[in-house]
């Protein structure tokens, strides 16, 4: 299934997209029991999200596409984290592998614009904007000190990020908050697909498009630290919620590694495509 959260007629929702439209599965669970977003479905375990396929199965199209305002996919999470430089195109492959551990970070939620939202490039001096196309996974049960080889029951789902990156900040201080969360500097969307779509998580092609023009290429067979160890290793420092969500780290060719950078510029149009999942749009304006 692809699972979308959506605004229609200043009401929040989520359906299904099917081909033709979205079937509205708003307050379609149960009658005892009424689900406000995916987060709480997800949170009800299984059994939600059964009964969603069923629902699914045998409906169709209640709203078309252009009917509605596309919010992030799951727009209230409790924690969104994002794996630093997972990418072999970011380090030498030497004969030990890679680095002891991965870097992890925390991310605003108010830093990503959802599908079709514009990405915005701050009022600040010198801004510079970069992009990178990744891989999410959005945790489906709550979950603490998960085994690595449990870690992948842990998924319902999977959906894109543009990760983005104000890179004129790196440097002001030590801590690299700053630079990761500007106000919509990064992107989400534009649904979940659910994990019994995806056969190989780790064989998913990446592309990053800006004006159509391909900028990134990649695929998550390229990552350092494959998706079952961040599961594990996040489980270990903090507890995972139905609805967290991880940024799974970008392939190579990101602005800053052009000479000079090609950073993003209002009027650019930026394009995240991942196979089986679909294509994050977003336009950039300035603040």
């Amino acid at each position: 299934m692809k699972l979308v959260s959506f605004n229609h007629e200043g009401k929040d929702g989520y359906g299904a997209v099917l081909e033709g439209g979205i079937l509205d599965l708003s307050g379609a669970l149960y009658q005892e029991s009424h689900f406000a977003n995916l987060r709480e479905v997800f949170s009800a375990g299984a059994g939600a999200l059964t009964e969603l396929k069923r629902l699914v199965t045998a409906g169709s199209a209640t709203l078309g596409l252009s009917d509605v305002k596309v919010r992030m996919p799951i727009h209230n999470p409790t924690k969104i984290f994002c794996v630093g430089r997972n990418y072999y195109a970011y380090h030498e492959v030497k004969e030990d592998g890679r680095p002891e551990w991965p870097s992890i970070f925390p991310r605003f939620r108010d830093s990503f614009s959802a599908h079709d939202e514009p990405v915005i490039r701050g009022k600040d001096d010198g801004d510079q904007l970069d992009y990178e196309g990744e891989l999410v996974v959005v945790i489906g049960k709550q979950g603490r000190h998960v085994a690595e080889a449990d870690s992948m029951s842990y998924v319902c789902g999977y959906t894109i990020a543009n990760e983005g990156s104000v890179r004129n900040w790196i440097g002001r201080g030590t801590q690299n908050c700053p630079v990761k969360n500007q106000w919509r500097s990064g992107s989400m969307g534009p649904w979940i697909v659910t994990a019994d779509e995806i056969e190989d998580p780790m064989k998913l092609p990446i592309k990053t498009r800006v004006n159509g023009e391909v900028r990134q290429d990649g695929g998550t067979d390229m990552m350092i630290f494959d998706i079952p160890f961040v599961i594990s290793y996040i489980s270990r420092f903090c507890q995972l919620e139905p609805g967290d969500l991880i940024c799974t780290g970008s392939p190579g060719g990101s602005a800053i590694e052009f000479d000079p950078p090609r950073y993003l510029k209002p009027g650019d149009l930026l394009e995240v495509e991942i196979e089986g999942i679909g294509t994050l749009q977003n336009p950039i304006e300035a603040e």
